[in-house]
């Protein structure tokens, strides 16, 4: 069963010069599946993720999400979408410096209005799972590349969203940590059924995955 429907999808940012980043884009994408998007950069596999994740509007085609078209959905309806169908990961970790990594993942709780119970029981999981509960009162800056990646997985994870989107996820890690990472997340996709889809040009994360999408201009 596919979890993803992508049809003739465009996206062209406008400016002083119009930059296309993605033209005619086709595919599909199976429930419960790792994929990876592969691709030179300025492919367009960072506005893909984007766009997936709701956080970027396509020019023009349609994105169906379990048969949900999110291109017409409507600013408060994405909202709602970030919030609980999907879980985004960058490469820059995009964590709060100011909050504790129990606060990082406590957030995504707390805005979608979980109880103060419900929140604590989630993150006490979350931190052990992901081997961060040392760090719990920690502040992402003083924790290592891979372990605030370790954190950033598990804010996406914070609300249980079915889809895992990240992008580049491994590009600020030495390889050892990019390794580790890599496997805790391939491997928590698959023991908790999410659909995991990464964005990527290293080899090691494409050998990893189920399929491999390549995105490009001019298909």
């Amino acid at each position: 069963m596919n979890t993803i429907e992508i049809e003739e999808l465009y996206k062209i940012y406008s400016g002083y010069v119009e930059t296309v980043a993605l033209e005619n884009f086709s595919n599909s994408i199976e429930e419960n599946s790792i994929v990876g998007l592969s691709g030179p950069s300025g492919s367009g596999k960072s506005t893909l993720i984007n766009i997936l994740g709701g956080v970027v509007r396509p020019t023009s085609g349609r994105v169906l999400v379990k048969g949900d078209d999110i291109t017409k959905f409507s600013d408060t309806q994405l909202v709602d979408y970030r919030r609980d169908r999907v879980g985004l990961i960058y490469q820059d970790f995009n964590l709060i410096d100011e909050f504790t990594v129990y606060e990082n993942i406590a957030l995504p709780m707390l805005i979608a209005e979980r109880s103060q119970s419900q929140i604590a029981d989630r993150v006490k999981i979350l931190l052990k799972q992901l081997d961060i509960d040392r760090y719990e009162k920690t502040y992402p800056p003083y924790i290592s590349g891979g372990e605030r990646q370790r954190v950033a997985i598990a804010v996406a994870l914070a609300n249980d969203p079915s889809i895992i989107l990240a992008d580049e996820p491994t590009g600020n890690l030495d390889k050892e940590a990019s390794d580790n990472v890599l496997e805790l997340l391939v491997s928590e996709s698959k023991k908790l059924g999410k659909t995991l889809i990464i964005a990527t040009h290293d080899p090691h994360v494409i050998e990893m995955c189920d399929h491999v999408i390549n995105v490009s201009k001019n298909r």
